[in-house]
């Protein structure tokens, strides 16, 4: 079994009819970055932008990746203890993560691959809260 990627999964409001929220384990990421290079059992940070009201500017849980097409990427949603704030995730990142994060306003549901370091250390000691 090969070693899980790790990817920042961007959420925007989810108020439209065709979006979805980070608890519903269906992720439709901007389909001009198709196709989505995840895999079973590579690993989301799911990440809320300002325009998401119920966790704005944080990222409040992980997502196991279950299966990836041209159109969605499935996973199972687990919360965190508390949420990881955007200022920490620009501290944290390496630097070619924190540039691909930086670029984020072009894009409200932007799915792209980060480095396990960049992960880890924005994670910081949070525990999951397993349902």
């Amino acid at each position: 079994m090969s070693s899980p990627k790790y990817f920042f999964a961007m959420f925007g409001d989810p108020t439209p009819p065709e979006r979805d929220t980070i608890e519903s384990g269906i992720y439709h990421p901007d389909p001009k970055y198709a196709p989505f290079p995840t895999k079973p059992g590579d690993i989301l940070l799911l990440y809320c932008t300002g325009s998401y009201s119920k966790y704005p500017m944080q990222a409040p849980g992980l997502g196991i990746v279950l299966h990836t097409n041209d159109e969605i990427v499935q996973y199972r949603y687990l919360p965190l203890s508390q949420p990881i704030l955007k200022d920490r995730i620009e501290r944290e990142f390496q630097r070619s993560d924190a540039d691909k994060f930086r670029n984020r306003r072009f894009s409200s549901f932007w799915l792209f691959e980060i480095s396990r370091e960049s992960f880890v250390r924005a994670l910081g000691d949070r525990a999951l809260v397993w349902p």
